[in-house]
């Protein structure tokens, strides 16, 4: 859960596109298909097939093996359903918070205060993410020289404009503490 400071609040919530997660569940619907696909042909080109007896009923194990291949495709749908819901961006007006989900059991949260920015990039590639409207945001860092990335983001351009708006924000408010301190 995200903590915030007594004065600060969310000025924006950035997530991954729902595209990015229609995808995934459209492939791996296409998967589950695949074994009624392989029955079905081998029902119409191998007409013998149906009468082959494995301790009992050909139907009985295929139908086992099915839902079993279903089960294992949902628990993979599901983990990557988790994963696109809790990668998520907040911006507030001093620092980004950046949480990346990393499979079920790990997460990695970033703290980046304005200070510390030097540059914020979109990059948008291909038809669909530049048509839909999601890309890539990156945020170079001062000192380590580290970059976070927010792979596939709803609006990432006005993600950016906000971003550098609050950077720039901060950087004339410690302009101003600094004039104010060497004029004391």
């Amino acid at each position: 859960m995200l903590k915030l400071d007594s004065k600060e609040k969310i000025v924006l919530e950035l997530r991954k596109h729902w595209f990015v997660i229609f995808v995934q569940g459209f492939i791996l619907f296409l998967i589950a298909l695949l074994p009624g696909v392989a029955a079905f042909i081998a029902v119409r080109f191998f007409p013998g097939f149906t009468e082959i007896e494995i301790g009992g009923n050909l139907l009985y194990l295929f139908s086992f093996g099915y839902f079993v291949w279903l089960l294992i495709l949902w628990m993979l749908f599901f983990i990557e359903w988790t994963d696109y819901y809790l990668d998520v961006w907040y911006i507030t007006p001093t620092r980004i918070v950046a949480i990346e989900q990393k499979g079920l059991f790990r997460r990695e949260t970033i703290n980046l205060r304005f200070e510390k920015v030097q540059d914020a990039t979109v990059e948008i590639s291909g038809i669909i993410p530049t048509f839909l409207g999601f890309g890539e945001i990156h945020v170079q860092t001062a000192g380590a020289g580290r970059e976070i990335i927010l792979k596939d983001a709803r609006n990432p351009h006005e993600a950016k404009k906000i971003i550098l708006d609050l950077h720039s924000r901060t950087l004339e408010g410690a302009r101003h503490l600094n004039n104010a301190t060497q004029h004391e």
